[in-house]
């Protein structure tokens, strides 16, 4: 599919100068005044002072102290260490997220520096995922891996900087990988920010099984043309050795980073649009399918004026959820919408009397029996009766 030049003004997403961040921290007077640190300590006199340690990257060695008043704000500085880049203040030793010097101290905290050794990044990245927009929905979740979905490497001997530019719908759900086994999952938890003034760009969609945020889906909350920038350090790459699936031989799929980011430029409107989109539904269960995806007419909804409709026969005890397959021409993807024991209306008695709540939200068969099952779409409602 050709993807239209979207010609919107760009929208700078990832820029927050120093004195934005400063008029969000410390108390206000009437007139709207924001109080520097020293104003703050001056009216109170011998108020309550609170000392932000600077620590290095070993979360032990200081670097420095600042003593701060009761709600003021925390001054940045950048350090210097022989040999390394800077690459901002983390809030926990583990670098898990950064330090907020927009928010007033209330209390003795620590800074953690943190500090990277460049190397050259020899992989390639990719956007994977599914949706209706039609990288993603060509993607399907990472089977297809091609020009459209490959990230760009800029030309640099100092930084590992990857770009692509998409169209997205609401509703996708993606992440950036280097292969279709998802290895080196670069996420949500990647991601610098998820807002821009006031408005929620992008959500956590989680994932399959035991999932770190890292690792997480990052779901489009408004639709648009997007610019994403990936940088990445290798040589501070780590990997969860304590997830239960991790092994020595699958280790790529848990490989982490705590200085990897993810910025982002919302360009505008895209040229993506769903209007030829048609989604169809189909049951997939423990016994029903053996988990397995099964696309026939007996696993298949029916669909009759907006609502559809499935009659199956299922045996006590099984476990089933609903997953959905989205077609746009000749494309069709496994879809981002499942339907689970949450779309039962809580005050559904009737259908609640059926099934039960599995793992992860799914539906069990409380009887042997024909079922018919019916959900709207647009309410993401779902009944069940039995014959």
């Amino acid at each position: 599919m050709k993807k239209k030049k979207c010609m919107a003004l760009l929208v700078a997403m990832s820029v927050v100068t120093a004195a934005s961040m400063l008029v969000g921290c410390g108390d206000k007077k009437a007139t709207g005044e924001v109080r520097t640190t020293e104003a703050v300590s001056e009216e109170a006199g011998a108020s309550e002072t609170h000392v932000v340690t600077f620590y290095d990257s070993d979360g032990t060695t200081v670097l420095d102290t600042a003593e701060v008043a009761d709600g003021a704000c925390a001054t940045e500085y950048t350090p210097e260490k022989d040999g390394y880049i800077f690459v901002g203040w983390f809030a926990t030793p583990q670098m898990s997220h950064k330090f907020d010097f927009a928010t007033p101290v209330t209390e003795d905290v620590g800074a953690f520096a943190g500090f990277v050794s460049y190397v050259a990044d020899e992989r390639e990245f990719a956007i994977v995922g599914s949706g209706t927009s039609p990288v993603l929905l060509e993607s399907n979740w990472g089977a297809v891996i091609g020009d459209a979905q490959k990230m760009e490497k800029q030309e640099s001997d100092t930084e590992n900087i990857y770009v692509l530019t998409l169209d997205l719908n609401e509703g996708d759900e993606f992440q950036f990988v280097i292969d279709t086994s998802w290895n080196n999952q670069r996420g949500y938890g990647y991601l610098d920010t998820i807002s821009f003034e006031g408005k929620d760009y992008f959500q956590n969609s989680g994932g399959l099984g035991e999932t770190s945020t890292k690792r997480s889906n990052i779901k489009c909350a408004i639709a648009g043309n997007y610019t994403f920038t990936l940088t990445t350090y290798p040589g501070e790459d780590v990997y969860e050795t304590e997830n239960a699936n991790y092994t020595e031989e699958n280790k790529e799929a848990f490989n982490i980073n705590p200085y990897d980011t993810i910025t982002w430029t919302y360009n505008g409107a895209g040229s993506a649009n769903a209007e030829d989109m048609r989604t169809d539904y189909y049951i997939k269960g423990a016994t029903v399918t053996g988990w397995e995806d099964v696309y026939s007419d007996e696993t298949e909804f029916v669909e009759e004026d907006g609502v559809y409709t499935l009659k199956i026969a299922l045996t006590e005890g099984d476990e089933f959820m609903f997953t959905s397959m989205v077609t746009v021409g000749d494309t069709s993807s496994v879809g981002t919408e499942y339907i689970r024991y949450t779309n039962i209306a809580a005050d559904d008695t009737e259908s609640l009397s059926y099934v039960t709540e599995g793992g992860g939200a799914n539906l069990v068969a409380a009887k042997e029996g024909t079922y018919v099952f019916t959900y709207d779409p647009a309410s993401k409602v779902l009944t069940v009766t039995m014959e």
